[in-house]
């Protein structure tokens, strides 16, 4: 690892904004799916999701798996 140590890898940028892209895309995901179930918090729920990243989306999955739509 030292020897990567100041070198800038050129796939570094790329990849980091294609990670924050997911990242960004599932709190959007999030927030409209939450929103369209009527939940209050969906705005909690998206910026959750940016700050934390895996762990509100698994978070969201596993408490609203059987929730359907209620419109």
């Amino acid at each position: 690892m030292a020897l990567l140590s100041g070198v800038s890898l050129p796939w570094s940028l790329p990849l980091t904004l294609v990670v924050y892209g997911i990242v960004v895309a599932a709190a959007a995901w999030i927030y409209r799916d939450a929103k369209a179930r009527g939940n209050r918090f969906a705005v909690l729920w998206a910026v959750a999701t940016l700050a934390f990243t895996i762990l509100p989306v698994l978070a969201y999955l596993y408490l609203h798996r059987d929730a359907g739509t209620e419109r």
